[in-house]
């Protein structure tokens, strides 16, 4: 796919602004607050309808702004489309070709897009609500209607804590919200399993090529989970644990089993990458987990998606950042990279610089 044209007004420190991306890498320049961030973060909401920074709407609208709106113009398999996201406070609006859009919507096959940003550079080694949070994503940038299945186990597990909260102990209600939970859990656990099965050789070959050595990766759940070899079983697993621990969640206030819980677990040879691994060995674990992702969605959807990297060239060591733009020659994706110096990148083909500047943009002419 290619992000041809983005626009946006009040976005974030934006009152108004424009892209025309000509080139495969489009590089953004500036100081740290300058907005070039928020212009990745733009593109990610165009495509995936919600920001990889935050949760809290309210914070895209620029400040004194009613809303905010960003408009581009994509190529998915072959197919232009005019694509338009309209926020206000609680609410967002989404548009493709004029008419109203999902986010799953079947449409929007093959529009994907792969972010890594410093943060991600703590993915192995931090809490494992992240490590869930890259799966999810992974997983969406193949199939949208993932986005719906994970909402709807989300809606009912919030239901089920706040029966939970209330101290209700009428079964029959609990007994509804572990068979929902069971059956959308279910649907997840075989989702991310998937995922992590597809990358895992890609990851494990990666890792090897940029820093030598082993690593693994593996989704792990609870026990007779784990044992589970379909979704049928693997529901039964989720919906009998539920129930060995309502009265744990009763007294606790909150859901103690399911894929809310779950981790992806990265190992050096046989030791726990987040436990023994050097600062080095994160790095490259982070990096070759991201191409792996990359490649993943590549094949997933039969074209490149849209590659996003948030000043990361500087985080990264010469070695490690001669990889990862290596890799990234080798791809037919586009890619949007921000950078505080622009000597921080190597010579690209394709590559378009602009400077991003107190909520400006203007094209670098060389």
């Amino acid at each position: 796919m290619r992000l041809e044209k983005l626009s946006v007004r009040d976005w974030r420190n934006f009152a108004l602004g424009s892209l025309e991306l000509e080139g495969k890498v489009t590089v953004l320049c500036g100081q740290n607050g300058e907005g070039k961030s928020n212009l990745l973060e733009a593109v990610y909401m165009l495509v995936g309808f919600r920001s990889f920074r935050t949760s809290a709407m309210s914070e895209l609208v620029r400040w004194g702004a009613a809303s905010a709106r960003i408009a581009g113009v994509l190529v998915v398999g072959g197919v232009e489309r005019k694509l338009e996201v309209e926020l206000s406070p609680g609410k967002r609006r989404s548009s493709m070709d004029g008419k109203s859009v999902r986010r799953d919507s079947a449409a929007l096959t093959g529009a994907s897009v792969v972010v890594f940003s410093p943060e991600d550079l703590q993915l192995a080694s931090g809490p494992a609500t992240e490590r869930r949070r890259e799966l999810d994503r992974a997983v969406f940038a193949v199939y949208r209607p993932y986005y719906r299945e994970a909402s709807d186990f989300e809606r009912a597990l919030r239901s089920r804590n706040s029966v939970l909260r209330r101290g209700e102990s009428r079964g029959e209600l609990l007994d509804s919200y572990d068979e929902t939970l069971a059956e959308l859990g279910a649907r997840i656990v075989v989702r991310r399993r998937g995922v992590v099965k597809a990358l895992e050789r890609d990851f494990s070959q990666t890792f090897s090529e940029i820093n030598g050595g082993s690593a693994a990766m593996s989704y792990r759940s609870e026990r007779e989970v784990e044992e589970a070899k379909d979704e049928a079983e693997i529901r039964s697993a989720l919906q009998a644990r539920l129930l060995a621990g309502r009265e744990r969640d009763m007294a606790r206030g909150f859901t103690g089993s399911g894929p809310q819980r779950d981790d992806l677990e990265i190992k050096l040879g046989e030791r726990l990458a987040r436990e023994h691994g050097s600062q080095g060995q994160l790095r490259a674990l982070v990096l070759a987990l991201k191409l792996a992702e990359l490649r993943y969605a590549s094949q997933g959807n039969g074209e490149a998606p849209l590659l996003l990297l948030d000043d990361v060239a500087s985080e990264l060591d010469e070695e490690r950042r001669g990889r990862l733009f290596g890799a990234i020659a080798s791809t037919s994706c586009q890619t949007l990279i921000t950078v505080t110096e622009r000597e921080h990148l190597p010579e690209l083909a394709g590559r378009v610089d602009f400077v991003v500047k107190a909520g400006q943009v203007r094209r670098v002419e060389e």
